[in-house]
């Protein structure tokens, strides 16, 4: 696992549309709700329909998501390696 990014803080480093693996093997996709800022993943792409991130609407409060979270997709993409930028 040591081409993927841990991130264990509560800052706003997430971006919505992120997908992570949580501590209990869980995925989840970050939201731009103030409250759910997780939610679970769609079935389908992590891409909108116009090729962007799609963003979820949110069903987790923060607390919720146990960590360590394990950051796999951002903007649609596979992370492979790629620095996290806050």
């Amino acid at each position: 696992m040591a081409d993927v990014h841990n991130i264990t803080s509560l800052d706003d480093t997430w971006q919505p549309g992120d997908v992570v693996l949580d501590a209990d093997g869980n995925l989840r996709m970050r939201s731009e709700h103030p409250l759910f800022v997780w939610d679970y993943p769609d079935e389908g792409s992590t891409r909108s329909q116009f090729g962007g991130p799609r963003i979820p609407d949110g069903g987790l409060e923060d607390h919720d998501v146990p960590r360590p979270l394990v950051l796999l997709v951002r903007n649609g993409q596979a992370v492979s390696g790629r620095a996290v930028e806050g």
